[in-house]
């Protein structure tokens, strides 16, 4: 059997129809340390993931954030290690 010649494919038209998904990403999500869960709001003006913390586990930490915006980066340096919702990052 000859792996280079398509036996199993129907005879006929053999074109590549190219199929358009839209390009919607799912929001990232992680997880620090202590176990407070930053979720994306937006992107940020360099276009990195804006990220908010709706609900710190230290009420210290609660600020309206008119600062700076939360980066993946400015998370993962201030509150390694941080994973993804659903496993390591």
């Amino acid at each position: 059997m000859d792996i280079t010649v398509p036996t199993n494919l129907p005879a006929g038209d053999r074109r590549t129809i190219a199929v358009a998904f839209p390009s919607v990403l799912a929001p990232l999500v992680l997880v620090d340390r202590d176990g407070d869960v930053w979720r994306q709001v937006g992107v940020t003006r360099f276009g990195e993931p804006h990220m908010v913390c709706e609900s710190p586990s230290d009420p210290a930490e609660v600020s309206p954030g008119e600062g700076d915006p939360w980066t993946p980066k400015a998370i993962r340096a201030w509150f390694s290690p941080v994973r993804t919702l659903g496993g390591a990052a």
